[in-house]
This record gives C-alpha cells, structure tokens and sequence, in this order.
C-alpha cells in the first residue's frame, strides 16, 4: 500500500510542473467560460439538469406502473405512493439546484461587475 501511495505522489509531482507550465491550451468548454458563475451554470444545465430529468421521468414512470401492479393492494399501494413521493423530491431539488445556479451566477455577476 505505502509502495502504491509513494508511486502515486510521485505521478503526481512528475506531471504538475507540466500541467503548471503549459501555455496554449483550449478551454475544453464552451468557450467565454472564463469566470465561476459561468462553469457553475454549463455544469448545472448542460449535465446535472439533463441527466437529472431523464431520471426524474423515469421514476415518475416506475411509480406509475407500481400503481397499476398495486391492483388495490394497500401494502403496495403504500409503496407506490412513497416512490411517487420521492420521485416529487427528487424533481423540486432538481429545479432548485438549476434556481441556485442562477442565483449563484446573478451573485457573481453583479460582484464582478
């Protein structure tokens, strides 16, 4: 383990002083991605928000067809109401990171000027 730890610090100290010192490379985002408020808002909306719906809608589907298997069984229909529940949770948290996101960036933009 200690032989492995050694090698990877050592990795690491071998690469900086390259990564430190390199001049000309692209911003692998989109570009005039230069500023904090900006990475945070592609980051949320073009990966979190995405990825995010797709499972929101996915859930709300699973739990839809848990209330159709539920056929009046109150145990499971106790556990499709829960799975509907989250899946609710899930989708305000989501819209709320997006409204924190532009919250955050509103905030730096106007610090910034």
């Amino acid at each position: 383990m200690k032989k492995a730890y050694i090698s990877l610090v050592s990795l690491i100290a071998g690469t900086l002083p390259l990564a430190v010192s390199a001049q000309g490379i692209e911003n692998p985002l989109k570009g005039g991605i230069d500023t904090l408020g900006k990475f945070v808002e592609v980051i949320v909306t073009d990966i979190v928000i995405p990825i995010g719906a797709v499972i929101v809608v996915l859930a709300i589907i699973y739990s839809g067809f848990l209330f159709v298997t539920a056929q009046g069984n109150p145990e499971k229909l106790e556990v499709a109401k829960r799975a509907f529940l989250w899946s609710a949770i899930g989708a305000i948290i989501l819209l709320g990171a997006w409204v924190i996101a532009q919250v955050i960036e509103n905030t730096i933009s106007q610090i910034t000027g």
